[in-house]
Formats: structure tokens, sequence, C-alpha cells
């Protein structure tokens, strides 16, 4: 059974697909100029903006329980990944111009899932050491390539609450759940490429928590904007069941 276009971001996925436990998720967002976006859409697709910026958003996840839908939790397996990414109006196989996630950097812990996925799905993750710690005052999240470090920040765990930072260009935490997380489509696309490709992610509801982020490095949204970095807030979530297709839907470009 075909997923429809207009699934919401909490529906469930029909027919087979894979299915885990978010144990513990940080979306970490940067506002950024459009411009500096550009090279990342793929023709045909247009960023969306909040608050005149574009949004490149961190998203590390701590994956449990991850297996196709058919088998028990027992038979899943638990990794972490961190992907840049941002919200953009990308173009469906009807051509019809959808709010999405487009990824922008995929990362990934485990290189037995990054060759699987790639194989089964097309969708390529570059696989890199992820670092979570949960200390007794915060979480600290570290992706390194070699000596290098792509990523490093500390999220206090007394920032975390309902209300979102008066700092945040956001009015609410609510309002910054619904445009950073309120789609349910996800896609990847590589320069000179002329395919889409679109794969649903959906999950349970989950309560809105928002918290401060502070940034020791992000080597991904510094090469846009040329300069260090600080986020204008995170939100978090744990023990969410989370949904993802196995089979995308190419959109061709034009």
């Amino acid at each position: 059974m075909p997923v429809p276009f207009d699934l919401t971001a909490t529906a469930p996925l029909p027919g087979l697909h894979m299915v885990g436990t978010v144990a513990r998720r940080f979306l970490i967002s940067y506002p950024v100029p459009v411009e500096t976006l550009q090279q990342y859409l793929p023709p045909g697709a247009e960023c969306s903006t909040y608050d005149n910026s574009a949004w490149v958003s961190a998203c590390f996840v701590r994956m449990d329980d991850m297996r196709p839908s058919f088998l028990p939790k027992m038979a899943g397996m638990g990794f972490h990944y961190l992907i840049h990414r941002t919200r953009a109006r990308l173009p469906f196989p009807d051509g019809i111009l959808r709010e999405a996630v487009l990824v922008l950097q995929p990362n990934i812990n485990k290189r037995l899932l990054s060759t699987f996925g790639a194989l089964l799905t097309g969708v390529g993750f570059a696989t890199r050491p992820i670092e979570f710690d949960e200390r007794d005052d915060d979480w600290h999240i570290r992706m390194t390539t070699g000596s290098e470090i792509l990523f490093d920040a500390t999220i206090p765990k007394s920032s975390c609450s309902a209300s979102i930072a008066p700092a945040s260009r956001f009015p609410s935490a609510q309002a910054a759940d619904d445009f950073l997380l309120g789609v349910s489509f996800g896609g990847q696309w590589k320069r000179g490429e002329n395919v889409l490709k679109l794969l649903p992610e959906t999950h349970e509801p989950w309560e809105t928590v928002a918290c401060t982020c502070q940034t020791h490095k992000n080597a991904f949204v510094e090469s846009l904007v040329g300069k260090e970095v600080e986020a204008d807030h995170g939100i978090t979530m744990t023990e969410i069941p989370h949904f993802f297709g196995i089979t995308p839907v190419r959109s061709q470009l034009r």
C-alpha cells in the first residue's frame, strides 16, 4: 500500500516499514541566511523560512530497538545518528511542492546500518563516531572524523522546560516544534542527480520540551556562515516510538 503524500507527522505507516524507539532526541537549531543553502536545494525546491531565516538543525538521536515492523523489540538494534537538516518545500512526484525535511549531512555510528540503509533505500549516511554522554547536570554530544571535531555541544538539564528561552526567535516552544518537526517526509538529493529520494518518517505524539544548547563546535553550520555559531534553542524528546519507510518515493526533477 503506497504511503499518502499528505501523511501527518504522527500517523502510523502502512505496510512493511522500520520501527524503533527514540530513547533520546535533541533537535538543535540555528538560523542561517537563505542564500547559504541554495547549493543544497534540488531543482524546483524552495527553502522554508521563519522570521526571515532558513533553519539548519543538528538532529541527534539515540535509537533503540530498530527493526522491521514484523519483528519484536528483542530483535532490534541500537545506534546513534546525527543529521544536519533543514525544512524546505520539495517537489513530490505529482508536481506539488510540499513541506518536508531536506537532509543536508547524514551521519550514523554503525557501518552495518550505513551500508544496509544505502542498499535498501538508496539513502546514504557517512559512518562516523558519535558520542552521547549523560552526566549529572547535562548531556554532551560529540561527533568526530579522525582527529577533527565536527560537532560538540552541551545541553544543561536545568534549561529544559515547556517554555522556550526568551532570547529565541520563536515565540514559544510549540511554535518551534510546529515549524521544525511538523512534517512527515524527509528528502535526500545529491548535486547533479535528477532524482530526489523521499522517505516517510513519523512518530507517536510527544511532549514539547525546549532547552538551551552550548555549541562548542558545529563544523557544518560554520562552513555555511563563515563563523562560530550559537544555537537559537533545542527541542528534546524521549522514549517515543518512531517509524521509517523502507522504499523511497522517487521524484524526477526537471
